[in-house]
């Protein structure tokens, strides 16, 4: 029970920062960066390096992002533990999964660079 908790509050958190990207991309270009749109400007760069890499697999920049974006959340410290890679697959596995999210980080991955 308690892992299907966490496993719902990861996805939470990659949800919410795909929708906060989204939404960012729609905003205007010249208003002035707030704390959390600077938070977003870095995730989408680096959705941008990752869309950049020639070659790389949905699966491969799935797994890419979600290693950047809890690092992100959750710090330096968690990503180095033994479990975290083991986090990140299966949140990628889930997130590629789910429909709605699939197709979230289909747009994201094309739209990024531009």
């Amino acid at each position: 029970m308690t892992r299907i908790s966490n496993s719902e509050a990861v996805l939470a958190v990659v949800r919410a920062q795909l929708q906060r990207m989204a939404k960012s991309r729609k905003s205007s270009a010249g208003a002035p960066a707030s704390k959390a749109e600077a938070k977003t400007m870095s995730s989408r760069q680096m959705v941008d390096a990752l869309a950049g890499i020639e070659g790389l697999s949905e699966k491969d920049f799935t797994r890419g992002f979600v290693r950047a974006l809890l690092t992100e959340e959750f710090g330096e410290k968690v990503a180095n533990s033994a479990e975290f890679q083991s986090v990140v697959d299966r949140t990628a596995d889930a997130l590629r999964g789910d429909a709605q999210v699939r197709v979230m980080l289909l747009k994201m991955r094309s739209g990024a660079g531009g």
